[in-house]
């Protein structure tokens, strides 16, 4: 059984008690971390559970890790020789592990809606869908997961009337997205539950948001269909979300019979 799960972590330096924990409870194969808030890693602690940690980071933002029971073959971070994008080098690592392909993303937020920012996440997207084309096939045995700070579906929003046209939830990012997932990737979430409500990745630390279930779905584990093809759970543990000091987003947990 392949275990993968993602979580942004909303600064490693804060949460990594947080994760070291999670690691030894549920040992999955590969944890696919964004948001890690740092340059260098803290991999000390990581590495003696056994893990090996790829990372890419800047100073106090952004940031995105892999850690892996298994040594990669192969380490890219962001889009290679495809686009002289200086974010994308905190936002997208990738790790071959034999014909087996992860990546880790975290989407930009591009708050607020027609900002510079803004168009900068659209365009992340339709990078992100021609970096894949390039190099690989839908054919391929590949895990995408991450923040990508988008939540598809009306049912991916706990009030969709109130999040029209808002960051995360406008028709251009909506679209954008399944751009994306149109190359010939499946969200391992809707492809177990597509009518599923209520199921949310990450809720404000404001009005009680967690408690009262005010969420949205902005967190995915995203895969092929050689690997979608065996899949058998996919989970959000919101124990995790309900801990003291936590990160603002769930871990995301999908389970491959591989």
């Amino acid at each position: 059984m392949l275990k993968v799960v993602s979580w942004n972590v909303n600064s490693i330096n804060v949460r990594k008690e947080q994760v070291l924990r999670f690691l030894e409870e549920k040992q999955p194969d590969f944890l696919l971390l964004q948001e890690t808030k740092v340059e260098h890693f803290p991999k000390e602690p990581f590495q003696r559970l056994g893990y090996k940690v790829y990372h890419a980071g800047g100073k106090g933002r952004n940031g995105v890790g892999i850690l892996s029971k298994e040594e990669a073959n192969e380490v890219v971070v962001g889009f290679g020789d495809l686009f002289q994008d200086v974010q994308a080098k905190e936002r997208l690592i990738g790790c071959r592990f034999k014909d087996l392909y992860v990546f880790s993303v975290y989407v930009p937020n591009g708050a607020p809606v027609e900002s510079d920012y803004y168009y900068y996440k659209l365009e992340f997207f339709y990078h992100l869908r021609e970096y894949l084309e390039k190099n690989f096939s839908p054919q391929d045995k590949i895990i995408l997961g991450g923040d990508f700070n988008v939540a598809v579906e009306p049912q991916d929003v706990y009030d969709p009337l109130l999040f029209e046209g808002q960051i995360c939830f406008t028709e251009r990012e909506r679209k954008a997205m399944s751009y994306l997932l149109d190359w010939g990737l499946i969200d391992t979430f809707r492809l177990l539950y597509p009518d599923k409500k209520g199921l949310f990745t990450w809720w404000d630390y404001q009005f009680s948001a967690f408690k009262k279930n005010l969420g949205m779905r902005l967190d995915y584990i995203l895969a092929t269909k050689p690997l979608a093809e065996h899949l058998k759970e996919c989970e959000v543990d919101l124990k995790t979300r309900g801990l003291p000091k936590p990160s603002d987003h769930a871990p995301i947990i999908a389970m491959f019979d591989l």
